[in-house]
């Protein structure tokens, strides 16, 4: 999922970049890894994954952290620029233009998307009456109809949510006293984010306490934005963060910690994720019940994993290190140029390789499942949302916003 089409080269290597890439050009990477991890999840399912207690299935199960590390992304891209005006007293990034391009950048390609699946008939409880509900991102707020349409759909509610919620985020924190320094500024940033993460934290922990967090009807509370906050609150932080640095002589602890091991944070996320994969109170098995305590440690979990998962590619010097090689890897950016596609069409196409009763190991669902989801996703950028993206000068920016600023961030994809 990209910002949006080329519009000026650059290079990391053999890496090719867009404008806004340029100052994150890792960033398409991680989609892709968070993209192909989503298709293994949804693989396991359909190769028999999630009957049994192995291995496999605990990993697969947790391949759903995807979700985190796709609102990390979008919490640090989409900030940054907001936060940096609020730093430097200059003017924020036009609402307007902001609006527009989020809608440009997730609008055209789903509508199309949803359309072709009801067509073909894999759009699940798909109705006349609920068209409206579908494609007004509006299908998480009910248990009739939160699994409906294209079902991974639901964390395009979640982020639409967020893209309303964060202009008026940033407008609360410009009406806080001018900070007098850097410093100040910092601290105040980093207070408001940690109350988020806090509210967020409380909110799931009342709902965990007031509903049953594995039952149907529980289901619109468990995907409201509120559940996330904390995860958007991470990458926001991050954004923060980065700003920050750009105005030192010398990098930030954490980042000069990262520059000299590299490796430490996706470390810390192999082992949150074998964490997880261990058991925190369940069987192994996919969609196994959540106790209060597993549902609340799973989430956090997810997020620890997600965070280290992208801070090499968020900050430090992009052209060191093993991670930052990996992800500057060829194929492993085009996978990510494409992923919107792969979210919005994975599904549809494992529908329809069950139609055809097709049978095979997790390995061989995982292959040609991934392989069909990037070929439509390279067909739905090239003739949906390259297209779509042209438009966006319609309603330009301003001038002063910054080349090297994500203000079309795309949405996440993710199964529930």
């Amino acid at each position: 999922m990209r910002s949006g089409p080329p519009e000026a080269p650059g290079t990391l290597g053999h890496l090719r970049m867009d404008v806004r890439a340029d100052r994150f050009p890792l960033v398409d990477s991680l989609r892709a890894i968070a993209a192909l991890a989503i298709v293994g999840f949804h693989a396991g399912l359909f190769a028999g994954v999630a009957d049994s207690t192995s291995l496999a299935s605990r990993i697969a199960s947790n391949l759903q952290v995807g979700v985190p590390i796709f609102f990390l992304i979008s919490g640090f891209l989409l900030y940054r620029p907001f936060t940096r005006a609020r730093l430097e007293g200059t003017r924020p990034p036009r609402t307007g233009a902001y609006a527009w391009r989020r809608f440009l950048r997730i609008v055209p390609a789903y509508w199309v998307a949803l359309t072709l699946a009801a067509i073909v008939g894999v759009a699940g409880a798909f109705t006349l009456s609920r068209v409206p509900v579908y494609y007004g991102f509006a299908q998480i707020y009910s248990s009739g109809t939160y699994a409906g349409g294209l079902s991974p759909a639901w964390t395009l509610c979640v982020e639409v949510s967020f893209y309303a919620l964060l202009p008026l985020w940033a407008l609360a924190m410009r009406a806080l006293p001018k900070p007098g320094g850097r410093g100040v500024w910092l601290r105040q940033e980093l207070v408001a984010l940690a109350a988020l993460f806090a509210f967020s934290v409380a909110y799931k922990s009342i709902v965990a306490l007031s509903v049953d967090v594995n039952a149907f009807s529980s289901q619109p509370l468990l995907m409201a934005l509120p559940n996330f906050c904390d995860q958007f609150a991470v990458g926001m932080a991050i954004a923060v963060l980065s700003v920050y640095g750009e105005g030192r002589d010398r990098p930030v602890g954490l980042v000069r910690a990262i520059d000299a091991r590299s490796w430490l944070p996706w470390a810390v996320a192999a082992v949150a994720f074998a964490v997880a994969c261990a058991g925190i109170g369940l069987t192994g098995r996919i969609g196994d019940p959540l106790t209060r305590t597993s549902f609340m440690l799973r989430h956090e979990l997810w997020t620890l994993v997600a965070l280290g998962v992208v801070l090499p590619a968020m900050l430090g010097d992009f052209g060191r290190g093993f991670p930052r090689r990996v992800l500057a890897w060829r194929p492993l950016a085009f996978a990510g140029l494409v992923s919107y596609g792969v979210f919005l069409y994975h599904v549809p196409w494992i529908q329809l390789l069950v139609r055809w009763d097709f049978d095979s190991s997790w390995g061989g669902w995982l292959l040609v499942a991934g392989a069909g989801a990037i070929a439509l996703g390279t067909a739905s950028y090239y003739l949906v949302e390259r297209p779509a993206l042209s438009l966006k000068r319609l309603v330009p920016a301003r001038r002063m916003d910054a080349a090297g600023e994500a203000l079309a961030e795309p949405a996440p994809l993710t199964p529930r």
